[in-house]
């Protein structure tokens, strides 16, 4: 905490002022590297010693393959778990030389990769079942609080509490099942693909509420909340923030490019124009050069092409998706204005 305000006063620091944790915040306590001591038992369980706590045991879920720099112990919705930052000394490779591709994050298609001509969908994080029971529990958890706010002054009761911990350990369950395929995603991009190029996302105003104000409400907001629960269920900005330092561990390049009309320029010709994707389906066809792809896969081939220009020149990589395309000197205009007539 003192830390914490010495770099609030701090001109030269960009530290806010110090917030306090809510309540539902995920509780965590940190612990140095001197302070913490690691003995194996098994090739299963270990030990590892806390201050005031004493030896606790805990399953090891894999090495620990280095020197122990700091230890935090954190609960969640399945218990208690102990995480270590381990210094490996290991550096980022060399440039591994392999073929470049562009990726698509999108909702419809997870993620389409200009090398490959079907999408990788993310499975289902709950199945029917659960998701019928996490309505349950949420119906159940409003009817409790309402019911401690007008007869125990608001008091949670302890079936409201485990009402809680059950949500809980099935939103638990749902965040492990996004991140194990966002990691299994990022890591074969990185170990398979010598440049990865993406879009250059602004996250947070994508996900921005609709409701408006009250002087001027919003349209469509319940549609647009469903929307927003979907773009961050498939994680754009963990899965670029994974692939900054994966792609340093196996010797590839990312790059973010622009973002800008990357799902209505053809991969083949360049050409921008809207009617080539009407409505935002799934199929593009480019009205100048009757070009027809997935419109995923499309992008994905513009993200890339994108990505080697920028990029090309320090990457010694093959390009995936050969393409025949025009030059791009008026591709930021969406359709050609016709000049004003010189008067005579």
């Amino acid at each position: 905490m003192d830390l914490a305000y010495d770099n609030f006063w701090n001109p030269g620091h960009p530290a806010r002022f110090p917030a306090r944790k809510k309540r539902g915040h995920r509780l965590s306590v940190p612990f140095p590297g001197q302070a913490v001591k690691v003995r194996k038992l098994n090739h299963k369980w270990a030990e590892v010693r806390l201050p005031k706590l004493g030896w606790l045991r805990f399953r090891l879920s894999r090495a620990i393959g280095g020197t122990i720099r700091n230890a935090t112990v954190s609960r969640d919705g399945n218990g208690w778990h102990v995480s270590f930052g381990v210094h490996t000394g290991r550096r980022p490779d060399r440039p591994n030389g392999k073929p470049a591709c562009g990726v698509d994050f999108g909702v419809a298609a997870s993620a389409f990769v200009s090398s490959e001509t079907m999408p990788r969908l993310m499975p289902p994080i709950l199945t029917a079942p659960e998701k019928k029971r996490l309505k349950a529990l949420e119906q159940r958890k409003a009817r409790q609080i309402a019911y401690a706010k007008k007869y125990q002054g608001g008091k949670y009761s302890r079936r409201l509490r485990a009402t809680i911990g059950q949500i809980a350990k099935l939103t638990t369950r749902q965040v492990n099942r996004r991140q194990d395929f966002t990691h299994k995603l990022t890591t074969d991009l990185a170990k398979n693909h010598g440049l990865i190029g993406v879009e250059d996302l602004r996250v947070k105003n994508m996900s921005k509420s609709a409701k408006g104000t009250t002087e001027k409400p919003g349209r469509s907001v319940r549609a647009k909340a469903g929307l927003n629960r979907s773009v961050l269920d498939n994680t754009p900005g963990e899965r670029r923030r994974q692939l900054e330092y994966k792609t340093l561990m196996y010797g590839s390049v990312l790059i973010a490019v622009p973002a800008f009309h990357t799902s209505q320029t053809c991969a083949a010709c360049g050409q921008v124009d809207p009617e080539s994707r009407k409505g935002c389906g799934r199929l593009f066809a480019c009205t100048r050069c009757r070009h027809e792809d997935d419109a995923d896969h499309n992008a994905s081939v513009e993200i890339e092409v994108r990505a080697r220009r920028t990029g090309g020149s320090v990457i010694n990589s093959t390009r995936s998706t050969p393409r025949v395309r025009v030059p791009a000197s008026s591709r930021r205009h969406t359709r050609e204005t016709p000049k004003p007539a010189q008067a005579s």
